[in-house]
């Protein structure tokens, strides 16, 4: 179990490392490039020992990101199962996990419930959306979205009937990080078409920490849906 600066959860546990997403903006792939977790970046590797950091050092519950160095809906489901069961032998914290493919994960996710015959308890499962607004069953199936890094303007009306229909808790919205050739420095109004939308639903919006200085006094971290005391 490792503390993180990412500021929407506590500390990090990734059982499994590797993505073949080919995101030209990934961070973990330039770790991996560096420290050499695994031999190839695109073939993702389960590590099931690390299972056993969720019983953890210490009593006080934590908001755990589970996949931080891979997307969760490339897993195996033999891969997702270990961790869930893992996961709900842990309850004291809460566990989070973003994917690119929602409906690979809600496949994994329906399989679980109907294998194991209970729902998934302390559990947050995300997309990830860059731009746009991918209005299909799958996103609105989800606990909450991703927007980061933010690449480019996405459609407010679409955005709210996403909102208004789906199961969605909150908005994480942050801007891209790094030093990377090209990188895409988002519009404010990008990110007040994302507001309007939330503030019009009544959806709660976390701004991550590389928007501060772009929205002034304007930015935000309502109370997250998995935030422990």
């Amino acid at each position: 179990m490792k503390a993180t600066k990412i500021d929407w959860c506590d500390c990090t546990v990734n059982p499994v490392v590797g993505c073949p997403n080919s995101c030209e903006y990934c961070y973990g792939r330039v770790l991996n490039d560096r420290f050499h977790f695994v031999p190839d970046w695109d073939k993702p590797e389960f590590f099931p020992d690390r299972l056993g950091q969720f019983e953890g050092v210490t009593t006080r519950a934590k908001s755990i990101f589970i996949d931080s160095m891979s997307d969760i809906g490339c897993w195996n489901y033999e891969w997702f199962k270990a961790t869930m069961d893992a996961s709900q032998g842990n309850l004291k914290h809460n566990y989070i996990a973003l994917t690119k493919r929602p409906e690979r994960l809600l496949k994994m996710r329906n399989k679980y419930a109907f294998d194991i015959g209970k729902t998934l308890k302390n559990t947050f499962l995300g997309a990830t959306v860059t731009s746009g607004v991918l209005l299909n069953e799958a996103y609105y199936l989800m606990d909450f979205l991703s927007i980061e890094p933010l690449l480019g303007p996405l459609n407010p009306d679409a955005l709210y009937e996403l909102l208004r229909q789906s199961y969605i808790k909150v908005l994480i919205v942050g801007a891209e990080t790094g030093r990377r050739a090209g990188k895409v420095i988002p519009e404010r109004k990008w990110v007040d078409d994302i507001v309007c939308a939330a503030d019009r639903y009544g959806t709660p919006i976390f701004m991550k920490g590389s928007l501060r200085a772009l929205m002034g006094d304007d930015f935000r971290q309502d109370r997250l849906p998995w935030e422990v005391k």
